[in-house]
């Protein structure tokens, strides 16, 4: 994108500011709970090299096309049992997805679930980026719920992160499942701790 718009940016200081964006993005998710797009993580590195693009500007367009397309064409592996357990809740339950995107965008996040061939177990998907605002803000559980018709005491919400998905969940009403897979450990709010898929999915079929 900057060889495309005539910017000469030497390698190590490229690798400088691309990490400083994802520190800021890290800022803006935590202390602002903000959501951003990709284009605007993109948009503050141009600005620490005092470069200014119009807001249709076609290369910048064409690198969220590339962040995209990267997620996709190297997709992370579906943690064990995610599948069949997936596959098991949707034949009981209505499912959305409420997530807190990080650099790619929620159409890409969409694409990567209809590969793993799991899209169409969800009703609805909802992204931060989408909404503008990230957990523990309302908005995105607002988003879900009025997306499958639900009330808060008529949903649970499954998540692995304290501050975020527990508390926020938690504050507009919902019930409340961690799953503890990719950061376990320490004391939890939620009314279950799950510690794999098949517990998740004994725990909610036991508590429909």
């Amino acid at each position: 994108m900057l060889q495309r718009i005539g910017a000469e940016v030497p390698a190590d200081e490229f690798t400088r500011l691309y990490r400083a964006s994802a520190e800021e993005a890290e800022r803006w998710w935590r202390d602002e709970h903000r959501g951003y797009t990709t284009a605007d993580r993109i948009r503050w590195l141009l600005a620490q090299l005092a470069i200014e693009r119009p807001r249709d500007c076609e290369h910048i367009a064409r690198a969220v096309e590339e962040v995209d397309e990267t997620l996709t064409s190297f997709p992370p592996p579906l943690l064990p049992g995610a599948a069949e357990g997936i596959r098991t809740l949707a034949s009981r339950f209505r499912l959305a997805i409420v997530s807190d995107t990080g650099f790619a965008s929620g159409r890409a996040q969409d694409r990567l679930l209809a590969q793993d061939g799991l899209l169409q177990y969800f009703s609805a998907t909802i992204y931060s980026m989408d909404v503008g605002h990230a957990k523990p803000r309302p908005e995105p559980f607002q988003r879900a719920m009025e997306a499958l018709g639900a009330s808060p005491d008529e949903a649970i919400h499954v998540g692995d992160i304290e501050r975020t998905d527990i508390a926020g969940a938690l504050a507009v009403g919902m019930r409340v499942v961690r799953l503890d897979l990719v950061r376990p450990g320490g004391s939890s709010a939620a009314e279950h701790v799950a510690t794999s898929y098949e517990d998740l999915v004994e725990y909610l079929l036991a508590a429909r």
